[in-house]
């Protein structure tokens, strides 16, 4: 659960994945995060290439990073991070976080992970070295119930649960309605559905 917002630190979530597209899950996420944790920022960083994906993303990197982006402009606590997209391949998240933890060296940095990433945590690249720098805020994506002990799995981590209400729609299933050519108005934000619009990337037959 949360810790009380005492501390004198600014702390700063990083909040990766492919954000292929990013959704109205992913912010609704971000926000509770910034709410429960007094946040100062929440660093969305899409993935060139997620380590553990076996499917190639369906926007490009370029696009999915634009549509973060378009989100970022509409919250001030957003910030769109670059990094792995820049880096045009994979990056392992342990890479990624020594570099945040490098730009914002008076920052505490909080890695946000779904309860599904984390039910899988220990097959990540580097997962020991992540838990003992930087402390973990999980997220609901499966129905996790409510106060659950995510420190059975991993003791000595400091791990924490947000009480975040699970969003009905995942990417996977955005994917598929738009590539079924199905109106996804109420699932993306209205910045990621103009560009979008714009960018002809609702014509499935064109992805």
């Amino acid at each position: 659960m949360p810790e009380p917002s005492i501390s004198p630190t600014p702390r700063i979530g990083f909040f990766g994945g492919s954000f292929d597209p990013i959704h109205q899950g992913h912010v609704s996420v971000a926000l509770e995060a910034v709410k429960q944790f007094n946040l100062r920022q929440i660093l969305l960083c899409p993935a060139f290439f997620a380590p553990l994906r076996d499917q190639k993303p369906l926007f490009s990197a370029v696009h999915r990073l634009a549509m973060v982006e378009a989100v970022a402009q509409e919250h001030s606590e957003f910030v769109a991070y670059d990094e792995e997209i820049l880096a045009q391949k994979t990056c392992f998240t342990y890479h990624t976080l020594q570099s945040v933890q490098q730009n914002y060296p008076d920052s505490e940095i909080f890695l946000m992970l779904g309860d599904d990433q984390f039910n899988k945590f220990d097959q990540w690249k580097f997962h020991q070295e992540i838990l003992a720098q930087f402390p973990l805020i999980i997220f609901n994506r499966n129905g996790t119930k409510i106060n659950q002990d995510f420190s059975e799995k991993f003791p000595s981590a400091k791990i924490h649960q947000l009480g975040n209400q699970r969003f009905p729609h995942s990417s996977t299933e955005i994917r598929q309605l738009i590539q079924q050519g199905t109106c996804i108005s109420s699932h993306v934000p209205q910045s990621v559905l103009a560009y979008m619009t714009n960018h002809q990337l609702l014509d499935h037959r064109d992805l």
